[in-house]
């Protein structure tokens, strides 16, 4: 038994086992160019209008990776000293701040030469100039606290300078570098002062763009992360009455962020004892500016207010106040009137001493903040003359009315006033805005007559949005419903094109309103108790409408459905199957023709079908091709049917359908004489399939989402193959003239190549003996590239896919218009031109560019437009909405004829550029007539 073992160790260790030697990898060199020095050259120039130019060019000549040497910063400096012409100094200036922003370069060194030259100049533009180098110099080095010290201490000499830029250009740099708590000396009697309270210094200054500096240098510090003392907040207060509109926008800001800093904190009223909220505060002083004489202010008023989400609701709730004020008064109602003499028990006689004397005197400043702060803010930013205050303060009040329900129901009144505004931007953002609303509010009879009236309107795009609000509404009773039923089919017959949008409303408004509906149920669907009514048309788009929002309100309410006459029900089983997305599933229960769930169990067939077949394909590469082709025909045909009688897998089914088409004509590519000996297969069937394998592997590649890597490596391999057989045929035929069909050839491969490697997946064994003969393929000669591809074509053979995502959606287009129904023609006078609407909605389209409308005309000539950016809706992340027109001439015809209108999408393969139709043509008839003389 010992021997036994120990010769079958031996024989385990003697064997030989040869590995293959591993390929060597090629490393590619890449050489940089070297980096070049710039120069400036000053030395030669003769006149500071020469010396300009010099300096305009290099700043040109800066690229990022030039090295800067020392000499250039000295030859600067040099020509700075001497220049001077103070406009070639202010340029050199600025050049030695922007140095500091090129990478590797030292801006410490750089910052003691800019401090010795600022002393020496006497032209404030220069002086204000090296300033601001100095800030660029200091943000350069932000781990250099000390070098920062020191240039701001440099600043603040220069505060006292008599020209404002030169103080505006020092705030700003103590703004970006320094910091609200850090100290510097004070000139006064007081050693050591905090940065801001020196700032807060120049909020007085005499020059209005220094005190806005001062407040923007203030608001640096906030965007920098740095926080603010509270003790600036009565001095902006005060600088919201400046003269000057910078000022004041740069106080409201510094307000703004204080109230965000410190909103619980208590400041007091002024003449007063009280105290308030500085968050109430400050939004009640905002309020104010929002009836400021500068269209800026208002704007920025109105944008701010939307973002202080922590003020009272007392406060917030006097912006939608409408009382009027005058002479600082509140203006009294008859009623009130007459109630404050009815309870005094006397009237006015005039018999009694000073009765009618005038009212004290009041002083403006000290009227209550909330009768003129607050007071109707939103009332006068929504009635502004200006259409950018009306916006901003739509999207405030829209922005504080979600965050509390009590003052969306106080501003439902003001959003819907905006229906009516001149604006159609307007317009629609007041429609979006009550539309974010719809969890609060619930709209009235009264209402209801301003949002209706905007159905009228012109702009379908104002249209759409307006149905789309009314869809997610609540109404408040029967007759609102009622209304917007009829204005809605009004609506139809004014605008037949907009039939979709007004099938999903009345689909969400029979959704949501389920109850309110059903008493209109016997009118809607003319029901007598005693009379049987006539069938109503199919084709009438008013009466779907109705059904539309009668079968979706029937899910939530059973008693809907007890109404259903047979006529409806056969309407009912035919708008289900041909409209799903709007007409819902109803149970069986309530007489149903169709078993339950039928179709999820069809769906899962349908995917099991799919699995079985895919498995099926293992065996492809394997097979003879004899064999081959008529299961590739039977796949195909099955598949095809599929795609037909299951619409949600069919996206699915369809791009196995179609990738099998392309296997099974590359099988029959293969099997043509004379192709497997290597012979000349340059015959008119064989361009004709391999014409139709690219378009195929085309449309698997650009009008289907979805597709795994693993997948996409086999459609581009198939496309390779048919490419090779191509390039094959074309230099067979004529090896002279194919030098460029090569080189697009070779950078296919190459590209092909760079694919499988990046996601590590495996070649087909046509292109791994391919890769391997790369560079032969490259620089060989015609023969031997020949010989390559023909030893190449001989292993080329169908491939199974593997469908890894078995949820593929396709690029697909709907053409509402033109509809193609009409018989009746358009005409126009020859060699002028007609318009035709052209309504579309897209799925699944990621990218709008590539969208065209093809026009195809009888004589066989077609014409490819390309729509606007602006005539496409998004509607959601993959949908799009398409509003256009196509523009027809022609010339004169002897009858009148018909005119194709498509929608395509066009792909680009490297120099390759392909049209794929996404929906079947429409025929609108066209009559051109001859012109008059």
């Amino acid at each position: 038994m010992a021997a036994l073992l120990k010769k079958r160790a031996v024989a385990e260790f003697s064997q030989v086992v040869q590995e293959e030697p591993k390929p060597i990898k090629k490393l590619k060199l890449v050489q940089k160019p070297p980096t070049k020095e710039v120069q400036v050259n000053l030395l030669g120039v003769s006149s500071s209008q020469q010396a300009l130019q010099q300096l305009l060019k290099f700043e040109e000549s800066l690229v990022e990776g030039d090295q800067i040497p020392q000499s250039v910063i000295q030859e600067l400096i040099e020509h700075f000293q001497q220049e001077k012409e103070a406009l070639v100094r202010r340029k050199i200036a600025q050049l030695l701040g922007n140095l500091g922003m090129v990478p590797h370069f030292s801006a410490e060194n750089l910052v003691e030469d800019v401090r010795i030259l600022l002393k020496s100049e006497k032209s404030h533009k220069v002086k204000a100039e090296l300033i601001h180098s100095l800030c660029v110099l200091g943000k350069a080095v932000p781990e250099r606290t000390d070098l920062q010290s020191s240039i701001i201490a440099l600043a603040k000499q220069h505060l006292k300078d008599p020209d404002h830029r030169v103080r505006c250009v020092c705030l700003e740099l103590i703004g970006a570098i320094g910091s609200p708590e850090q100290e510097v000396v004070d000139d006064s009697h007081e050693p050591f002062i905090p940065i801001q309270s020196l700032l807060a210094g120049f909020c007085g200054d005499q020059d209005s763009r220094v005190r806005a500096s001062s407040f923007n240098a203030m608001l640096q510090f906030h965007q920098r992360g740095l926080s603010l003392r509270l003790s600036i907040y009565q001095q902006a207060c005060q600088s919201l009455t400046d003269d000057y509109q910078d000022v004041r926008l740069s106080a409201m800001k510094l307000i703004w962020v204080l109230s965000h800093l410190y909103p619980d904190s208590l400041v007091p009223v002024s003449d007063s004892e009280d105290e308030l909220r500085l968050v109430d505060d400050g939004f009640a002083k905002i309020c104010n500016m929002v009836n400021d004489i500068s269209v800026q202010v208002r704007m920025e008023a109105a944008v701010l207010l939307g973002s202080l989400h922590q003020v009272s609701p007392k406060f917030l709730e006097q912006t939608l106040d409408k009382k009027l004020m005058s002479n600082m008064r509140r203006k009294k109602s008859a009623h009130e009137r007459a109630r404050e003499h009815f309870a005094s028990g006397e009237w006015a006689t005039g018999q009694k001493w000073a009765d009618d004397a005038p009212k004290e005197e009041l002083d403006p400043d000290n009227v209550n903040l909330m009768n003129i702060g607050a007071c109707g803010a939103f009332v006068h930013g929504t009635e502004d003359e200006f259409l950018e205050v009306r916006n901003a303060a739509l999207d405030s009040l829209c922005e504080l009315a979600s965050q509390s329900a009590s003052f969306a129901n106080l501003s439902q009144d003001s959003i819907i006033d905006m229906f009516n505004d001149e604006i159609e931007s307007v317009r629609l953002n007041a429609i979006n805005s009550l539309r974010k609303l719809n969890r609060f509010i619930t709209l009235r009879e009264d209402q209801l007559e301003i949002i209706l009236g905007v159905l009228q309107d012109f702009s379908t795009k104002t249209r759409d949005s307006l149905r789309d609000m009314l869809g997610e509404m609540k109404l408040a009773t029967r007759e609102c419903l009622s209304k917007c039923i009829y204005s809605l089919l009004d609506n139809l017959r004014r605008y037949p094109q907009d039939k979709l949008s007004i099938w999903k409303c009345m689909k969400n408004l029979g959704s949501h309103h389920p109850h309110l509906a059903l008493p209109l149920v016997p009118e809607l669907l003319c029901l007598h108790p005693y009379f049987d009514t006539p069938e109503p048309d199919m084709d009438d788009a008013a009466y779907i409408s109705v059904l539309m929002m009668v079968f979706n309100s029937a899910v939530e309410c059973p008693t809907v459905v007890t109404m259903f006459q047979d006529h409806t029900w056969r309407h009912y089983h035919y708008l289900q199957d041909s409209l799903p997305d709007l007409v819902p599933k109803l149970e069986k229960s309530i007489r149903v023709a169709e078993e339950a769930k039928p179709e999820a169990v069809a769906h899962s067939d349908v995917r099991s079908f799919l699995r079985n077949l895919i498995s099926g394909l293992d065996s492809l590469p394997n097979m003879e091709l004899s064999t081959a082709q008529p299961l590739l025909e039977t796949m195909v045909r099955d598949l095809q049917q599929v795609t037909e009688l299951n619409q949600k897998c069919s996206p699915s089914a369809e791009f196995v359908c179609v990738y099998l088409k392309t296997q099974l004509l590359l099988t029959k590519l293969m099997n043509q004489q004379g192709v497997q000996c290597s012979s000349s297969i340059a015959d008119n069937q064989v361009l004709s399939l391999i014409d139709q394998i690219l378009g195929l592997t085309r449309k698997l590649e650009h009008q289907y989402l979805g597709v795994s890597s693993v997948d996409h490596a086999l459609i581009q391999q198939t496309r390779l193959k048919a490419g090779t057989l191509q390039i094959l045929t074309k230099m067979k035929s004529d090896p002279t003239r194919c030098s460029q069909a090569k080189e697009t050839y070779l950078q296919q491969l190459q590209a092909l190549k760079k694919f499988l490697e990046t996601n590590e997946l495996a070649a087909d064994p046509c292109f791994v003996y391919l890769f391997s003969v790369l560079n032969d393929l490259e620089n060989g000669k015609i023969s031997d590239i020949l010989k390559h591809l023909q030893h190449a074509v001989k292993s080329i053979a169908p491939c199974g896919i593997s469908l890894q995502n078995s949820c593929i959606r396709r690029v697909t287009a709907i053409m509402h218009e033109p509809t193609g129904s009409s018989d009746n023609p358009i005409r126009f006078t020859t060699g002028l031109t007609v318009t035709v609407p052209v309504h579309a909605t897209f799925e699944n389209v990621q990218n709008v560019d590539c969208i065209r409308l093809k026009v195809h005309y009888p004589d066989q000539k077609s014409y490819l437009i390309t729509p606007k950016k602006c005539h496409f809706t998004k509607l959601n992340p993959l949908q799009y909405k398409l509003i256009s027109e196509v523009i027809i001439s022609h010339s004169l015809w002897s009858d009148q004829s018909h005119v194709e209108i498509s929608i395509v999408m066009e792909t680009r393969d490297g120099e390759t550029v392909s049209c794929q139709e996404l929906c079947r043509p429409v025929k609108v008839p066209v009559a051109p007539k001859a012109a008059k003389r």
